[in-house]
């Protein structure tokens, strides 16, 4: 059964996908443009963030941090980390500032396009009308909020820590970063399928439901995030290796990404919805 519910949910994905070409056709659209939009916001403000990093390296290079120096300034009551300690702290909360913003742009991109696109994606397997299409958009809107929610808090919070906390304690801040990337890790393996349900399920009914398909079919969630990562990987391997070789090769090879991120919707969604029912 295990085979052919995976076989049968990428053979039905292509099916719908060949059958609706002009909703596919939207969905290549609208992933160029919020591709785009994610390009527009790093330009933006990750500049800033590593220029501001870069100074702070370039001011703690200058310092002659060895044990010797340090030492000395010590005895002579001079500051370790130079003469303007506090361009360090300017620095990191002038990162502080642009990585948050930065973050409020991607949440709110992430928030708007992943509720369109999987809203528009379930239109695939049934007809649907605008006011239930609208509905299961607020659906889906719900559900993101919690996830990425929990998931841009921890990022937002990694720039919370002070420099003293990153300086004398490396180690407790890896654990806790550890920690959280592993809690995001387990949050975006139940968001998928939850984003998954909309469409068949309420609101009230989707963390069961999630749970349910999520821990007693895990093997079969697991394969299909598998191919899905394959075929990104296989996407972005060959968008690498094109880039300087041939110019027509490498648009094909974009297409291929984004045909991987609509069709990999496709595939997780009537898989669930099999799993589901």
């Amino acid at each position: 059964m295990g085979k052919n519910i995976i076989l049968n949910s990428l053979k039905e994905s292509f099916i719908s996908a060949w059958n609706h070409k002009y909703l596919f056709f939207l969905l290549f659209i609208l992933q160029v443009v919020i591709f785009g939009l994610f390009f527009a916001a790093s330009q933006a403000y990750l500049p800033k963030v590593f220029e501001h990093a870069k100074n702070i390296s370039d001011y703690l290079s200058q310092q002659k941090l060895d044990e010797a120096s340090v030492t000395e300034n010590v005895l002579q009551q001079k500051n370790i980390l130079g003469d303007d300690p506090l361009s360090i702290s300017r620095n990191l909360d002038a990162m502080k500032h642009y990585f948050r913003i930065y973050l409020a742009f991607i949440f709110v991109i992430l928030l708007i396009s992943m509720s369109v696109n999987w809203a528009l994606t379930a239109k695939f397997f049934r007809k649907i009308n605008f006011i239930d299409l609208s509905k299961i958009f607020l659906k889906m809107i719900s559900v993101l909020v919690f996830y990425l929610g929990i998931i841009f808090a921890f990022f937002y919070s990694v720039f919370s820590i002070s420099f003293s906390e990153a300086a004398y304690d490396p180690s407790r801040i890896f654990a806790k970063y550890f920690l959280f990337f592993a809690i995001s890790l387990f949050l975006l393996y139940f968001m998928f399928i939850s984003l998954s349900l909309p469409e068949k399920a309420g609101l009230k009914e989707i963390p069961l439901r999630t749970l349910t398909i999520g821990v007693r079919k895990i093997h079969y969630i697991f394969l299909a995030y598998i191919i899905n990562i394959l075929s990104f990987l296989i996407s972005i391997f060959l968008l690498s290796y094109f880039v300087e070789i041939n110019f027509i090769l490498m648009g094909l090879s974009l297409l291929l990404l984004i045909f991987s991120f609509i069709f990999g919707r496709m595939f997780v969604m009537k898989l669930v919805q099999k799993l589901n029912s």
